[in-house]
């Protein structure tokens, strides 16, 4: 008996093909996100400057023109720590995303080549069932290490998200304090 006939093999290709083209979508739609987060970023960025220019220009004393700078400091690093935020978290999700559409095909994978096994058993010799039993260890030891590297992948992705927000969080504090201190220094 053929345990590898012609629709199985169609079936499998099917399902990798699938698999990548998955893939090849999440990683279109990644990069669609990363652009117009770098244009909205780029957009704002100018309508900033410029304002900030205008400011400059308007501004008498040198006084003016400390809390200009420091007040421009304010408003601009808010901003950047939102950027590397944002694209922290396209990032991240695209990461899982990718990962989720591994699993699946792993799983699937995984779950036809224990039928096959299974079938092959069923037509095998008694002389082959510890062969076979040992395949099927193999087999399930893959699986529980992939389950588990899979597991430690998304709490690894979600630890990363956790630090981030709060590495932001005391920058973003540590610039606020920064800003003050500088406004404090040029009101003098």
């Amino acid at each position: 008996m053929n345990l590898w006939n012609p629709e199985q093999n169609s079936v499998g290709q099917q399902a990798s093909m699938e698999a990548s083209f998955a893939l090849a979508n999440r990683t279109v739609e990644t990069f669609q996100k990363m652009i117009e987060l770098n244009l909205k970023t780029a957009r704002s960025s100018i309508t900033e400057t410029g304002e900030v220019v205008f400011e400059a220009l308007s501004g008498n004393s040198l006084q003016e023109w400390g809390a200009l700078h420091s007040g421009a400091a304010e408003r601009i690093a808010p901003q950047i720590q939102s950027y590397y935020r944002q694209l922290f978290a396209i990032a991240s999700n695209s990461q899982l995303e990718f990962a989720n559409v591994i699993n699946e095909y792993v799983t699937g994978q995984q779950r036809k080549l224990q039928e096959a096994i299974g079938g092959a058993a069923r037509h095998a010799p008694a002389a082959a069932e510890t062969a076979i039993t040992s395949l099927k260890s193999a087999i399930a030891a893959a699986g529980t290490w992939y389950e588990t590297t899979y597991k430690a992948t998304q709490q690894a992705i979600l630890a990363a998200e956790s630090n981030a927000a709060a590495v932001s969080e005391v920058v973003s504090k540590t610039t606020r304090q920064a800003a003050e201190r500088a406004a404090r220094a040029t009101s003098k």
